[in-house]
């Protein structure tokens, strides 16, 4: 089956819900109870996923399943809406900083290269 503009789509968001919540693909597998080949396909968009998936994998991912059926009846485009990959990198950095001084510490850091920058 060839893929659709909108599984590729929900693909996307999946893998990037995944890298946002720091998930690998064989953790949420486990979660779905599939394997991570299967993951993978779906990531990719070469496999539809039902709606008895996409209700797992949104569970899993702790969103709800609307995140994958928008009011316009169609995806998002995923920059519009979504973390690109290096946000993505960047918030899973983030939140293994365990102590809440180092967070903060980044933070502020953060905002004086951006001072900087300007």
């Amino acid at each position: 089956m060839p893929k659709t503009i909108e599984t590729e789509q929900t693909g996307n968001l999946i893998r990037r819900l995944r890298k946002v919540s720091g998930m690998t693909q064989m953790s949420l597998a486990d979660k779905m109870g599939v394997t991570y080949q299967q993951v993978q396909k779906y990531e990719k968009g070469v496999s539809e996923l039902t709606i008895r998936r996409l209700r797992q994998v949104a569970d899993a991912l702790n969103v709800p399943i609307s995140t994958f059926l928008p009011e316009n009846g169609g995806i998002a485009e995923p920059d519009a809406s979504y973390l690109t990959d290096e946000e993505a990198t960047l918030l899973t950095l983030f939140r293994k900083l365990k102590r809440k001084k180092l967070r903060q510490g980044f933070v502020d850091m953060l905002r004086d290269v951006l001072e900087v920058a300007d």
